[in-house]
């Protein structure tokens, strides 16, 4: 087999319109493997993931209701379980998702064949590589991102009179902030550096470029929305059908019949799958953009360009 197309070369300037077309001529020549893959690793967390979510959402449902006994401290802990186990397998099916397709996009790279007939034991190394390190990384940013909301909700609350004021600015400096962390993944990722240091680059090269990252974040984000809609409703009005009737007829016990659980789960699944797959396609969004910043910056094929040279001499 051979490809129609030339291959995509990465580490390219681009204008913001090309970033787009090259992304989705990218997904279009490799959406075969990259399903593949979601298949083998990805799947299997929302097995996981379906069944923590129903859990929660069931818990969500009856919060104020009748159905809700124990004591006080008893809420809180089954609300605290519910919520951080959902988070954790979340934080692990990311990490995974992230893991994979900047490993794939690095054999795509590396590769004359590109991702022809590519196997798991390809990019073995490098995905437990990346798992580790995303976990990792993942885990200091949502305890500092813990420590600095908290910090911003005492200020708020002790500033009161101001909260009018206060709440947007800090909702701006959020946004403003997290637009270089976005590029944090690629960087850390697709660079042999330490942690401190990709995120010095990732900020360094965000705000560089801060308002193209907006552009591309803001729309592959709407697009992957969009797409995750088509599995989120039918889950989301089947769970709201079966909590809402029996709130409405508490004997008829919907919600605990076999059928019904069942259908919640494979719903569930179909559901995470494919907030999964939607979010590959920002996630492939945002590496391009990383990688025109990059050359811009570095003239990263330049630099490839010289090194071969002076291994044919």
């Amino acid at each position: 087999m051979e490809y129609p197309n030339p291959k995509i070369k990465f580490y390219k300037t681009r204008t913001l319109s090309e970033k787009f077309t090259v992304t989705f001529e990218y997904l279009r020549e490799n959406w075969r493997p990259l399903l593949i893959f979601s298949f083998y690793l990805i799947l299997p967390v929302c097995l996981f993931q379906a069944f923590s979510m129903n859990a929660y959402m069931r818990f969500a449902f009856s919060m104020g209701s009748e159905s809700v006994t124990g004591t006080g401290s008893d809420f809180i802990y089954s609300f605290i379980w519910n919520f951080v186990s959902l988070m954790i397998i979340m934080l692990l099916g990311n990490s995974m998702l992230y893991s994979m397709v900047y490993s794939l996009m690095t054999e795509y790279e590396r590769r004359d064949s590109r991702l022809m007939d590519i196997k798991l034991e390809d990019v073995k190394q490098s995905l437990i590589r990346n798992v580790k390190k995303m976990l990792g990384a993942s885990l200091f940013l949502l305890g500092i991102s813990i420590l600095i909301g908290g910090i911003i909700v005492l200020l708020a609350l002790s500033m009161t009179e101001t909260l009018f004021l206060t709440i947007p600015v800090l909702v701006i400096g959020m946004v403003v902030v997290w637009i270089p962390l976005n590029l944090f993944t690629p960087v850390y990722l697709f660079e042999d550096i330490p942690f401190i240091e990709a995120l010095r680059k990732s900020f360094t090269y965000g705000f560089s470029a801060w308002g193209e990252s907006f552009v591309i974040i803001l729309v592959f984000s709407f697009l992957a929305n969009i797409i995750s809609s088509v599995t989120m409703v039918p889950w989301y009005i089947f769970i709201m059908f079966g909590e809402i009737f029996s709130l409405a007829e508490p004997d008829s016990a919907i919600n605990a019949s076999i059928w019904y659980q069942f259908i919640s789960y494979l719903l569930g699944i179909v559901q995470s799958f494919g907030s999964y797959v939607s979010l590959s396609l920002a996630t492939v969004g945002i590496a391009f953009q990383y990688f025109h910043i990059r050359e811009k910056k570095e003239g990263i094929s330049f630099s490839a360009s010289i090194q071969h040279f002076d291994s044919l001499r």
